[in-house]
């Protein structure tokens, strides 16, 4: 195994195009591991998490269980994939294709919400 094993997309998992992307853009992965790192040590990387990190989860089956779709489907943060939330949970609409947990997003400040930025005093269309 090599380090390329865990350099996949954060989202949908898929190593093959994503590495091919990072490779024209630049970025570039060693083949080998670090020496100060096992094999062991990258064994987690390639899980994903399953796991509902509301405050409060309202799924009847609990935290560690979500449905394919619909209210139980589990939305992973878009920024940082380490947490996750049933649709449920967060009152998302089935529609909602994307959530942002308080950590990346800060808190209340999520992508379900407004991302409009209020404008400061004389700042507006036309206004120096």
């Amino acid at each position: 195994a090599h380090a390329g094993i865990a350099f996949r997309c954060p989202v949908c998992r898929d190593g093959n195009e994503f590495l091919v992307n990072m490779l024209t853009m630049g970025i570039r992965m060693p083949i080998r591991l670090p020496s100060w790192v096992s094999g062991h040590d990258y064994a987690n990387f390639s899980e994903r998490h399953s796991r509902c990190d509301a405050s409060e989860c309202l799924y009847p089956g609990g935290r560690e269980r979500a449905d394919e779709d619909g209210p139980w489907q589990l939305l992973l943060c878009c920024s940082c994939t380490a947490k996750g939330t049933h649709r449920g949970c967060s009152h998302l609409e089935n529609s909602t294709a994307s959530w942002e947990c308080d950590s990346c997003a800060g808190r209340g400040t999520g992508k379900q919400q407004s991302t409009r930025v209020p404008l400061g005093w004389g700042q507006g269309p036309g206004k120096a």
